[in-house]
């Protein structure tokens, strides 16, 4: 892909939090990040295609392919520097 483009708050914090996650590789942490997208796109606070992406990176997590995780999860945050 070519970068995403400018996400909500909600998925910028969320992105934080899936990042720590992987940096970390905790398996088990992941749920929670789970039910946190879902949480918020079920309140509106998160788009849905922001929560696919999210979706996307927790299932690399899943995978065990954490590097990949974590490599889209920062590609988030760094495309939202300067908007």
């Amino acid at each position: 892909g070519c970068g995403y483009p400018q996400v909500s708050p909600k998925a910028y914090e969320l992105s934080k939090a899936l990042y720590s996650v992987c940096n970390q590789q905790s398996a088990e942490r992941l749920p929670a990040i789970s039910q946190l997208i879902e949480d918020s796109l079920a309140d509106g606070s998160l788009q849905e295609n922001e929560g696919a992406w999210l979706k996307e990176i927790v299932t690399l997590g899943q995978n065990g392919d954490w590097e990949s995780a974590a490599r889209e999860t920062r590609r988030i945050m760094d495309d939202q520097v300067g908007r």
